[in-house]
């Protein structure tokens, strides 16, 4: 039995704690400031609670910058999953928590998502020349009030990552699966008459022509009705994975 902790405990965080019981496991403990009713779930106020080395698993579903602020605490004592992904579109961060992550022997572990594909753009990387992904979601869903279809955001991934942190993690894992953040193209746009979060990846390469179309209706908020569902399946392979950066 492991015990798995959690850095944010919201919709993901809900479905992945009951996983954890469901699949024999413990809930270490739950650190979120803004949980108001944790119920029977071990809420800590601080990431130096010593609840928290009890855990050889942390799940991270809270912001980018929770994630920088909280990772060299969790990654001393424990292994991470990892789901605000734009934290790694900096690249001062992503170089520390890799060295961090090798010199401690831990293991950083970053889930697919909404991206079913996402395998073959990592076995493929190599080979692309071009990758791009474009997602439309509800204005709402973006922070903004807008009554027209805009775009809102065209160019390199890492300025769709600092410009929109919570919406683009789709856009964060086919850059750290592919040709990287710089490399990569994103577009954002903004529909009121949607009711989906809509991804649109393409990459190219030598011989190679990878196309993927994903959409699911939201949840509320900016997650998607499969992402919950994805996330358990990754919580499960992270739990017995083995490599230093893995996407499960």
């Amino acid at each position: 039995m492991s015990g798995v902790g959690f850095l944010g405990m919201g919709k993901i965080g809900r479905a992945l704690a009951a996983e954890v019981t469901r699949l024999g496991h413990e809930v270490a403990f739950v650190y979120d400031p803004f949980l108001k009713e944790p119920g029977e779930l071990p809420q800590v106020t601080s990431l130096d609670d010593p609840r928290c080395a009890k855990a050889s698993l942390v799940v991270e579903c809270a912001t980018a910058d929770a994630l920088k602020q909280g990772f060299d605490q969790i990654i001393a004592h424990s292994n991470l999953l990892v789901f605000s992904l734009t934290a790694f579109s900096d690249a001062d961060f992503a170089a520390h928590a890799k060295a961090e992550a090798q010199r401690l022997g831990r293991y950083i572990y970053f889930p697919h998502g909404a991206i079913l594909g996402l395998d073959g753009i990592w076995d493929g990387r190599e080979l692309l020349t071009s990758v791009s992904i474009e997602t439309t979601k509800s204005p709402a869903s973006l922070g903004l009030s807008l009554t027209e279809k805009t775009v809102v955001f065209e160019g390199p991934t890492r300025a769709a990552c600092a410009a929109f942190p919570r919406n683009v993690n789709v856009h964060a894992a086919v850059a750290l699966a592919g040709i990287g953040f710089d490399k990569t193209q994103s577009r954002i746009v903004a529909d009121p008459s949607v009711h989906t979060n809509t991804h649109r990846i393409q990459a190219e390469g030598e011989g190679i022509h990878i196309e993927l179309l994903i959409s699911s209706f939201t949840t509320g908020g900016v997650t998607g009705i499969y992402t919950p569902k994805s996330a358990c399946g990754s919580l499960a392979r992270a739990l017995s994975a083995t490599d230093t950066f893995a996407f499960v």
